[in-house]
């Protein structure tokens, strides 16, 4: 899934990540439903994951894998641009 993140995903990610940091928990819950349709979109169009595997708890493993690779990856980022 990482393969298949485009910039505007990475954005959405990062407005979760924001929001979290900001303690705005109306961001969190916002972000979060933006997340999880971003993470079904990939899941189902790029990484060829049956609708039936979305509930496995494999692919819920996987998911958050992504999400805290993609999260390290924004943050080496971030830490990137203060030096």
């Amino acid at each position: 899934m990482l393969d298949h993140t485009t910039a505007d995903d990475e954005t959405v990610f990062k407005n979760l990540l924001v929001a979290a940091l900001n303690d705005d928990t109306g961001g969190v819950k916002s972000n979060i439903v933006q997340v999880s349709s971003l993470l079904m979109n990939l899941a189902l169009t790029k990484c060829e994951v049956a609708m039936s595997m979305i509930a496995d708890p494999q692919f819920q493993a996987a998911a958050a894998t992504y999400g805290q690779h993609l999260g390290e990856k924004l943050m080496k980022k971030a830490f990137d641009k203060l030096n």
